[in-house]
């Protein structure tokens, strides 16, 4: 595919502050009405199609293929991004007649939702599909809401909160700085920042309203920038609707888009305690301020931010419960859980440090406990290539007893990108032998050993290993239960395999192929 429509620099900078971007999707009319007419057929006769609205309306392909949305990925995720295997198609339906006269601001948490509608209007940051991630400050993720219908404000337009995807969570001081847009013409499109608050509106017309979520990842680290700019040093953007200013975390995150590491300077003035007594706390500006102003500090912060870290140290293991009950000024602890998972501040701040860092996150690594084991990996895979010395330390940690060890191992491997070919031997066995220990379901009937082998994908798809070298282990993930991973591992193929691995995709999909012919018999587009 040719290079899209590229996102400018103020553009850029609007992403890093608010984590939202509105586009125009400029395509035709028409394709918006087939797709709004296809998708009532579809909620009205059938039942909600998740993962296959693709198969089901391929036009929602040229919506994503549009030069506007294709170029805003390559800016913000780079050339080669990769549609994850995760779409879902949110339905708000109409309100009771009684319930419409509400007067609702826009920032209200959990307003009453028509019957049947499939989005929350309770305020929330996404889970990852199938299963838990770690929550990340800079792009490796990306979201497109694309609504197929004119949706002014009394048609329930998805809300989002400007700014709280740099959050570990989100709190009610957080709601009064709701966007929530007026009109959004049928065509538009929303690119946020995964990690991004948002929330459903309630529906107060007779009509159903339509929104489909397309789930974007990174599939290599930045080298330049790939929009059109980001020659110059940042400097925030004419306007922004976030609550707070992280202009160091800010600055940080167009550096790394750019392919340029801040590098440290030590500052003798600097009070690295005070700092540290900072994070993880219940303060979302002095947190990410204080994580990136250690990061600057460099070597003198690096023990320091190691003793506070393994005070955290205890096996922070709980079942995921989604929020349906927020609690004033409530704040989640950092520890893992299966929807998405915020470290503890200082593995951002030693992973943002970069090279400083690496022995003594090598040395962590090796810890006993596994909340700490987890942290270490992250925060190696925010140093990036730098950290492929570490290499044979995190493929050690793929014989883990713990798969939540093995899925952070895996998602550092595939951030570092380089020197993976350590790594395969496990990768290999991790996609080829079952584990009995880790097939509980623990949610959305999804086990710790489908999501290790997703993330074991990603770590392939991501790492310089040739695809032809590893082709018969692909294409033997055809079979696998999670569609998740033969859907990457036909991303992977079809970009770089050879022309006999190509024929083996082509088997794949034509048994996978949906056809909708007999429905065309019972409805008129």
């Amino acid at each position: 595919m040719n290079d899209g429509f590229k996102l400018n620099d103020e553009q850029i900078r609007r992403f890093i502050c608010d984590g939202v971007i509105v586009l125009d999707s400029n395509i035709s009319a028409s394709i918006h009405q087939r797709i709004f007419d296809k998708i009532q057929w579809n909620n009205t006769v059938e039942f909600n199609m998740g993962n296959n609205v693709l198969p089901r309306i391929p036009e929602l392909q040229k919506v994503l293929d549009s030069p506007v949305i294709h170029g805003a990925m390559q800016s913000v995720l780079g050339d080669d991004y990769i549609l994850h295997p995760h779409r879902f198609m949110h339905a708000s339906e109409p309100v009771e007649e009684e319930m419409r006269e509400i007067d609702l601001a826009g920032d209200e948490h959990a307003p009453v939702m028509g019957k049947g509608s499939s989005g929350s209007s309770h305020w929330h940051q996404d889970s990852q599909s199938p299963l838990s991630r770690a929550r990340y400050h800079v792009p490796r993720l990306a979201m497109i809401l694309y609504f197929p219908q004119d949706t002014p404000v009394e048609r329930g337009p998805t809300r989002v909160i400007p700014g709280t995807h740099l959050q570990a969570g989100l709190q009610d001081s957080n709601y009064p700085f709701a966007f929530v847009s007026d009109t959004i013409k049928a065509g538009t499109c929303f690119l946020l920042a995964f990690d991004i608050a948002h929330a459903a509106f309630p529906n107060n017309t007779d009509m159903s309203r339509y929104m489909f979520k397309f789930v974007f990842m990174r599939k290599s680290n930045p080298t330049a920038p790939t929009w059109d700019g980001g020659k110059a040093t940042w400097h925030a953007p004419e306007t922004r609707l976030g609550q707070y200013e992280h202009t160091k975390a800010w600055a940080y995150i167009w550096d790394w888009m750019r392919g340029q590491r801040q590098g440290t300077v030590p500052s003798e003035g600097s009070d690295v305690a005070k700092l540290i007594s900072h994070l993880n706390g219940a303060k979302p500006d002095s947190g990410l301020n204080a994580i990136y102003e250690l990061a600057l500090i460099g070597v003198p912060a690096v023990d320091p931010l190691v003793k506070s870290l393994l005070s955290h140290a205890g096996w922070k293991l709980e079942r995921y419960k989604a929020d349906k009950t927020k609690r004033s000024g409530e704040h989640r602890p950092r520890e893992w859980n299966e929807g998405a998972f915020a470290l503890q501040d200082e593995a951002y701040a030693l992973g943002a440090m970069g090279a400083p860092a690496i022995d003594a996150l090598v040395t962590l690594l090796q810890h006993d406990d596994p909340w700490i084991k987890i942290n270490a990996a992250f925060a190696l895979g925010e140093v990036g290539p730098e950290a492929s010395v570490a290499m044979p330390a995190l493929t050690q940690q793929l014989y883990n007893e713990h798969h939540q060890v093995v899925r952070a191992v895996l998602d550092a491997i595939a951030c570092i990108g380089v020197n993976a070919g350590v790594a395969l031997p496990a990768i290999q066995r991790l996609l080829s032998e079952d584990n009995p220990a880790w097939q509980e379901i623990l949610m959305r009937g999804w086990t710790g050993e489908n999501q290790v082998r997703f993330n074991a994908m990603c770590a392939l798809l991501n790492s310089d290993i040739p695809v032809i070298e590893i082709e018969d282990l692909l294409i033997h993930t055809f079979d696998d239960p999670n569609g998740y991973v033969p859907a990457l591992a036909v991303e992977a193929l079809t970009r770089e395999g050879s022309a006999e691995a190509l024929q083996s995709v082509i088997a794949f999909l034509k048994a996978h192929r949906w056809d909708d012919t007999l429905a065309k018999e019972l409805r008129v587009f």
